[in-house]
């Protein structure tokens, strides 16, 4: 895989590919320091110059130094995604043609510089339909579940969830047993989910990606939990919640999260299975869903617009 120049800059300055102690830029950071290029005429290929200086009006000290540590070993970084390219991840930035929209629309300065996948990165190109949960579902959570991937396959949608155990498993488990398209957003290692045999199989069918926006080789934290629900929600025309846990657990603060941060169209089950949080981010504004048809009028409901977000300059 061959990288223009624009995207070897946003490898180079936003990622710990080749030294995990690199001074990466957060996607905050990089987005200040991109807004000072764009307002010096500047393109990310440019740092590369022999007479670049990263002291750009607008810029930080500390962020022009991290600029200069991150350049020094540029080539460094360069080579990792090149390797990542050989055992099957790609690497797309910001700057890339096939960046999804929807993610610098919905996320703003907070969106991912970088992202890594297997399986068709075509799959990023539209909305999808997605479906998020506990990880101790019930017998009829998971039933409902796998009923409302049923309907998103059949309407045609992708299905988006974030591959752990529970309800994201058996939705795109569903999903893909029904002949449909699944994109799972992870927050653990891709590096190590490529390597399971029925994963192998699914990303073969040309039906299946994975990504993260995490280096593949980092494993879970909380942090890249969180990382991956904003992508699930911005990555769907609609979130639905089949359960929930109250005040707590990583389903409850992603749903609560996108309701603040008006992050798509969030639906919450009210049928069987549901979860002891359900009925609470109803109240809180999530739309409720008691049979797996009516996500698809979901659909219909206009996104709130995000609030707007302002690039601060440091």
């Amino acid at each position: 895989m061959s990288f223009s120049g624009d995207a070897k800059a946003v490898i180079a300055l936003t990622t710990r590919l080749g030294d995990s102690g690199r001074p990466s830029l957060s996607p905050t950071r990089w987005d200040r320091f991109a807004t000072a290029l764009a307002d010096a005429g500047l393109s990310p290929a440019d740092v590369f110059s022999a007479e670049f200086d990263p002291a750009l009006p607008g810029v930080a000290q500390d962020v022009a130094e991290s600029v200069r540590a991150l350049l020094a070993d540029a080539a460094a970084a360069t080579v990792a995604a090149a390797e990542l390219d050989q055992m099957g991840i790609w690497t797309l930035t910001i700057v890339d043609d096939g960046y999804p929209a929807a993610l610098s629309e919905r996320l703003g300065r907070l969106a991912p510089p970088i992202l890594y996948g297997a399986g068709p990165a075509a799959l990023l190109a539209e909305q999808g339909i997605a479906i998020v949960g506990s990880r101790n579902v019930d017998e009829a959570g998971a039933v409902a579940a796998g009923e409302v991937a049923r309907v998103a396959v059949e309407a045609g949608y992708t299905v988006v969830s974030g591959g752990a155990r529970g309800v994201d498993q058996l939705a795109m488990n569903a999903a893909f047993m029904g002949g449909g398209r699944v994109l799972g957003v992870l927050a653990d290692s891709l590096q190590a989910r490529i390597r399971k045999p029925d994963v192998l199989r699914a990303l073969d069918s040309g039906t299946t990606a994975l990504i993260t926006q995490q280096v593949p080789l980092a494993g879970f934290t909380p942090g890249s939990a969180m990382g991956r629900n904003k992508l699930i929600y911005a990555l769907s025309r609609v979130t639905m919640v089949i359960a929930s846990d109250l005040d707590t657990g990583g389903t409850w603060a992603g749903a609560v999260e996108a309701l603040k941060a008006k992050n798509g169209v969030v639906a919450v089950w009210r049928g069987p299975g549901e979860g002891p949080g359900n009925e609470r981010l109803a109240e809180l504004g999530a739309v409720p869903v008691r049979t797996a048809d009516e996500v698809l009028a979901c659909l219909d409901i206009e996104p709130p617009a995000p609030p707007e977000q302002l690039s601060w300059m440091e």
